[in-house]
């Protein structure tokens, strides 16, 4: 079993904080929608006797996935994604 975290700091799109918010008085209150930052979810698959993995480019990620699928035990990759590198893909919206 191979799970995949792909982790940008937050979730639908990322750190929507201005620069102004995140440097002010109020710098480390977070939203509900956000995930711990720099939080090493990977590592959580050590207590089980599995393999973590900490990416953050596709090279990385290319020889992580094989590893782990070559190890044939479980594994956590944690890909690092930049938070503000998208928007949240489910923005249909304008579909509906």
């Amino acid at each position: 079993m191979v799970v995949i975290v792909l982790k940008n700091g937050g979730v639908y799109d990322g750190d929507p904080r201005t620069p102004k918010v995140m440097n002010g008085p109020h710098k480390d209150d977070l939203t509900p929608i956000f995930f711990v930052p720099k939080a090493g979810y990977h590592a959580l698959i050590e207590a089980f006797g599995g393999k973590d993995y900490l990416v953050g480019t596709p090279d990385e990620h290319k020889f992580d996935l094989s590893e782990s699928f070559s190890a044939q035990k479980s594994a956590v990759i944690n890909i690092i994604v930049d938070p503000y590198a998208s928007s949240e893909s489910g923005m249909l919206q304008h579909k509906n």
